[in-house]
């Protein structure tokens, strides 16, 4: 399995949720904006942008593995609802791992070997 790849069942279906480089690209391309303006979408309207990327974070999953993905983001919506509305524990879950892929293997700022130190106290 993809390190990237989390599975989780929203209402009675089991999904392959991708994340990394591949589905965040063809995400924010279809979205038409750039990656800060998906997490203040995220943050402002969580419930338009959440379902949005579930969907198209489990459509590119069917895709990188060439199968036929017949979900729309309809039946996400409606999913998530049945769950249990945007804090279900599916979607936390979803959530939790999309966060995680954001952050996880970033580049630290590199160092410019200076330290600074505090000044001294009179």
């Amino acid at each position: 399995m993809i390190r990237n790849t989390i599975t989780i069942t929203v209402h009675k279906n089991k999904f392959d949720f991708n994340f990394g480089m591949g589905f965040l690209g063809e995400t924010l391309s279809r979205l038409d904006i750039d990656i800060e303006g998906l997490m203040n979408g995220v943050s402002k309207n969580p419930f338009k942008f959440i379902p949005i990327i579930m969907y198209e974070s489990a459509k590119y999953g069917f895709t990188r593995k060439g199968e036929e993905f017949t979900h729309t983001l309809y039946d996400f919506m409606d999913y998530i609802d049945a769950d249990g509305g945007i804090q279900a524990k599916s979607v936390l879950k979803f959530l939790e791992a999309f966060t995680n892929s954001m952050i996880t293997d970033v580049p630290k700022e590199e160092s410019t070997g200076k330290k600074i130190k505090a000044p001294k106290k009179k």
